[in-house]
């Protein structure tokens, strides 16, 4: 977060927009409302969530033209590395993206309005995707696409849009994030893009398009190590189960069960993690979402950057919430797990 502060005051506001007080009942609220998306059974949907520009509320072949001409994001000097556009505001965590990631570099106009796929990286987890717009005419400052990433063989997942970033009169960049769920994970992905309209969420006026993503991701190569360790406390037991580590980010997978008698008094329990390493340093972690089949055993997975080569262990602070939706919510914070590091 060390530079978002200063990208906030760069922000053109509104003085007569009188701020609103939200109480943290409100707050817990909204966050019901996106992890309630998350479904208790074992087929689970798509889910999507927006990222706006300045706040995060915490997701066939094709004719490709342009064929011969570098990408739009390369058209652009200041872009020329997209993951660096929003590596500022995710405290570095794109750093290794593009030296890693895939060139894609299709492009497809349609009404008007020149969408380019440019760079897309899996990490055997998450699916990282750049891409770029060109208008014929300005049509805003906040506005956004807001199209899922569908995955060949996937039972389902979350994922992650954000707003488009306006780099000039009529050229924008954009990232989106989605984590498949597979019965049997892949080492490669096909990937299906199809965005159906640009909407301006100041005026909610739609550009309608067709445009048509289609493209196969090889996941980078990682270590893993399984780990198997746990904290319980209050009827919760969170459990680390396996840390991959790759050339580009790591990923700890880790589930929560919940005693019937919690269930039976709280509508929903969700854990998140807090890392440290031995050193001192402290993780950047960005939550992929989760499913439940039995919705007491809770599978969630994580993605933070990657971990110091010095770092002889990690530190997990599982922080454990009770709510019911716009009513109440209780939190507490498990003992912690320290994970030996294998080298």
């Amino acid at each position: 977060m060390k530079t978002i502060y200063k990208r906030f005051n760069d922000l053109n506001w509104d003085d007569n927009i009188e701020p609103l007080d939200v109480s943290e009942e409100e707050k817990m609220d909204m966050k019901n409302r996106v992890t309630k998306k998350i479904r208790k059974s074992r087929r689970v949907p798509k889910v999507w969530r927006n990222i706006a520009a300045a706040a995060v509320v915490t997701i066939a072949s094709i004719a490709t033209i342009g064929i011969g001409f570098p990408t739009l994001a390369n058209q652009i000097p200041i872009v020329n590395n997209i993951f660096a556009l929003f590596n500022d505001e995710q405290d570095e965590f794109y750093s290794k993206y593009e030296e890693f990631a895939t060139g894609i570099g299709q492009v497809q106009t349609s009404n008007g309005i020149t969408m380019t796929v440019d760079y897309a990286v899996y990490d055997g987890k998450t699916i990282t995707m750049t891409y770029s717009v060109e208008t014929e005419k300005e049509i805003g400052e906040n506005i956004g696409v807001n199209a899922p990433v569908n995955v060949k063989d996937e039972i389902g997942g979350t994922g992650t849009t954000t707003a488009l970033k306006k780099v000039s009169d009529t050229q924008y960049v954009g990232m989106v994030t989605s984590t498949p769920i597979f019965n049997n994970k892949p080492k490669e992905v096909i990937v299906n893009w199809e965005p159906g309209s640009i909407i301006n969420q100041d005026t909610m006026n739609e550009v309608k398009g067709n445009w048509k993503f289609n493209f196969t991701l090889k996941e980078v190569r990682g270590d893993i190590q399984t780990v198997g360790q746990s904290s319980a406390e209050n009827g919760v037991e969170v459990w680390i189960n396996e840390i991959r580590s790759t050339d580009i980010s790591t990923v700890i997978e880790y589930n929560q069960k919940v005693d019937t008698s919690v269930l039976e008094e709280w509508e929903w329990v969700t854990t998140d993690l807090e890392v440290v390493d031995n050193l001192g340093n402290k993780y950047r972690v960005n939550s992929n979402g989760g499913y439940s089949e039995e919705e007491q055993n809770f599978y969630w997975s994580a993605t933070m950057q990657n971990v110091d080569k010095n770092a002889a262990s990690l530190i997990f602070k599982p922080e454990v919430v009770w709510s019911k939706e716009g009513k109440e919510h209780q939190s507490f914070t498990l003992d912690p797990i320290e994970v030996i590091l294998k080298k």
